[in-house]
């Protein structure tokens, strides 16, 4: 019997959260009770994308959430700040002041 092996380029995929395929890969070693790899977790989360892309769109495409604690760094910032003149041609150095002014 041969085996035919096809080699496709591998590219490098940076993850802005690992440990949060390596929570899901450890919760699914112990639901299979078995090992997984990272790639077949990975894989798996590609596959059922796919089958439930518009799931996937909504999330992708809704608004950032605020959060009460970045509600309230907000405030706490508007209170620091409330007296100063707005300059309309300043540039925002805080995400949080992207938020708020660049509407």
């Amino acid at each position: 019997m041969v085996t035919f092996f096809i080699v496709i380029k591998m590219s490098v995929i940076k993850i802005s959260d690992k440990k949060l395929i390596d929570k899901l890969q450890a919760r699914l070693i112990l639901q299979l009770g078995r090992k997984i790899t990272q790639q077949e977790t990975i894989d798996l989360c590609i596959e059922y994308a796919i089958e439930n892309f518009e799931d996937i769109l909504l999330i992708a495409s809704s608004t950032p959430q605020l959060t009460p604690k970045k509600a309230e760094k907000i405030i706490k910032k508007f209170e620091k700040y409330k007296g100063t003149t707005y300059d309309e041609e300043a540039k925002f150095l805080s995400s949080e002041d992207n938020d708020i002014y660049s509407l």
